[in-house]
């Protein structure tokens, strides 16, 4: 019986895992460019005796998994906000200085004059953090190039490019999401910039978390924990029953 326990008792630990990692997804639902985690990365092992492999089989977690589809395009007319039109990121910078993958681009202008986005990480260009100087008139263009009218030009006056948004596509290599909630390439480098990458300004991208199908998985993971439990219980009136009929004196 312990056997059938001990199986019953790890799926159970990875089912609450589970559950909490769409508990997670769901609690971003809302926050700008986020990449759900996928709880289905799983993996199967056995364990080595002395005298071989025993016939009870584990599960175990796999690598950590996120989901890098696209999302909805939410219109706001701000210059500044801009959404990755398609596959790729935008590149990060943390503040103790780690270079980092995200989708959001909800840009701001920090006192400092960097260019930083919702998350209050740094945006990077192709040379560094961007500063912005003072502007009467900001553009995104689609290659990531950010131009200003500055405050005070001559009517007429041409914009200025103050730098472009590093922009890259790993494609093929897994991403892995950290503690911190930011997608990192698991070979820890950062891939050079793609010019097939592109922003579309005026436009914030949607988590792709779907509502819907996250609350099915919640449904579907309470009751295969149920049925985990269900099993432990028999396991326990099994155990019971046999004690009771090896009694002598029954």
């Amino acid at each position: 019986m312990d056997r059938m326990v001990q199986v019953a008792l790890n799926s159970m630990r990875l089912l609450a895992d589970n559950q909490r990692i769409t508990a997670s997804n769901l609690a971003n639902q809302n926050t700008i460019g986020f990449r759900r985690d996928v709880a289905s990365t799983m993996t199967s092992f056995y364990l080595r005796t002395d005298e071989g492999l025993e016939d009870r089989v584990y599960a175990g977690r796999g690598k950590n998994a996120v989901d890098t589809m696209p999302a909805t395009l939410i219109p706001t007319d701000r210059p500044l906000d801009t959404a990755v039109d398609g596959p790729g990121f935008i590149v990060a910078q943390t503040a103790n200085g780690e270079q980092v993958l995200t989708r959001r681009g909800d840009f701001i202008v920090g006192q400092d004059r960097l260019l930083r986005n919702g998350e209050n990480i740094l945006v990077l260009g192709d040379a560094g953090p961007i500063t912005v100087p003072p502007y009467e008139r900001v553009e995104v263009a689609r290659d990531g190039t950010i131009s200003v009218t500055l405050i005070g030009a001559e009517p007429g006056a041409p914009a200025v490019a103050v730098g472009r948004v590093r922009l890259v596509n790993p494609a093929g290599a897994e991403l892995a999401k950290g503690l911190d909630g930011f997608l990192r390439p698991i070979n820890g480098q950062v891939p050079p910039p793609d010019a097939n990458v592109g922003l579309s300004s005026g436009f914030l991208e949607s988590s792709n978390v779907n509502s819907i199908e996250s609350m099915i998985e919640m449904i579907e993971t309470s009751r295969a924990y149920e049925m985990k439990v269900k099993i432990i219980t028999m396991a326990k009136d099994l155990d019971t029953e046999t004690a009771r009929l090896m009694r002598p004196d029954r």
